[in-house]
């Protein structure tokens, strides 16, 4: 008789294992998961193990990768884990209790690669903290009790040009502005849209009550414009790519799925391959043929292995500040370009 499949209890990754160098980095970490032994791990310790501190898009995308070729599922993902909380490795055979992180994208997922949130005390001049605005880029600075835990108000270039005394003899609790609202690291982001928009940014606490994070206006802006565009590319484009490759016999397209794909029941054609298969697919040269596609099929192709790259790295908002390289930036123009050759080629 079969019952009810149990739970896979998960080996908790303690902060005595990172530290006693019994574990390198991160692949020697995964190469602990198999299936049957999952592991619970904090997200903090997750990015540590890859050589990094804070995350960002290039570290998320590195992280996945890794899990990627082991086969490896990370729940939540790392892109989206509270950077507090904790995250489950798994092989995706294994039943796993649910995580504990409930909210759907907590606010600590936008941490970048800052060392530390940056901030003053309220005696300190506000001459230095107005330097620090200036030679770090930032439109405010929290100001702090010495142990972090307490929120005496924000220095804004708004709060400095309300003072009406003499900045030279000034500190920071007199240009300051009133206390904000302060969020806890698992609050979810989408609940606090509101907030960051009416006062331009909020404040986020560490499990352990310090003040520790911020999220601005300016980073949703960024979030929201390096991600909603491409989405809406690689979508039409994904889509024309279906359409062509329809065009083949369904049991010519079966052929390139990945072999463990093969055997998929009720395959209905380009609807069910991934991007990789497409890719392959297209390498036929009577698969390409028959797409209608009359460009030259080498220029088209590595197009298209870029557009891969970018649809890997974009289907989460970047979490750090803004640190897209040249080879990234690069690729995405080759989205438009391939997207101008796919609407170019006649669909029927």
């Amino acid at each position: 008789m079969t019952g009810t499949p149990a739970f896979v209890e998960p080996q908790e990754f303690t902060v005595d294992k990172l530290e006693s160098g019994e574990v390198g980095g991160l692949n020697d970490f995964l190469a602990l998961v198999k299936k049957g032994t999952p592991w619970r791990i904090s997200t903090e310790h997750l990015i540590r193990l890859n050589g990094n501190s804070r995350r960002g898009k290039i570290v998320n995308q590195d992280i996945n990768e890794k899990l990627k070729n082991r086969g490896l599922v990370c729940k939540p993902a790392v892109d989206n884990a509270d950077y507090y909380g904790h995250v489950f490795i798994s092989d995706p055979r294994d039943e796993l209790p649910e995580p504990e992180t409930v909210a759907s994208l907590p606010i600590s997922a936008f941490r970048g690669d800052w060392p530390t949130l940056i901030s003053c005390g309220p005696e300190m001049s506000a001459k230095k903290t107005q330097t620090f605005m200036i030679s770090d880029d930032l439109s405010q600075i929290p100001v702090l009790s010495q142990d972090k835990k307490t929120l005496h108000g924000v220095v804004t270039w708004r709060s400095i040009a309300q003072y009406r005394g003499n900045l030279d003899d000034a500190k920071a609790k007199d240009v300051m502005g009133p206390r904000s609202h302060v969020a806890s690291s698992s609050d979810d982001f989408l609940d606090l849209v509101d907030t960051i928009i009416a006062q331009e940014f909020v404040l986020y606490r560490a499990p352990d009550g310090c003040v520790d994070g911020i999220v601005t206006a300016s980073d949703l802006a960024q979030a929201f414009n390096g991600t909603a565009g491409i989405y809406i590319q690689l979508q039409e484009l994904e889509s024309r790519i279906r359409i062509l490759l329809d065009k083949s016999p369904i049991p010519q397209l079966r052929g390139y799925l990945e072999p463990r794909r093969r055997d998929m029941s009720k395959f209905r054609g380009a609807t069910d391959m991934m991007f990789g298969e497409y890719l392959a697919a297209l390498e036929d040269k009577n698969i390409w043929n028959a797409t209608g596609i009359e460009l030259d099929q080498g220029v088209c192709i590595n197009l298209l292995k870029k557009v891969r790259d970018v649809r890997n790295g974009v289907m989460h908002f970047s979490s750090g500040p803004d640190d897209e390289t040249d080879l990234e930036s690069s690729n995405k123009h080759a989205v438009t370009r391939a997207l101008r050759i796919l609407r170019a080629t006649p669909l029927s």
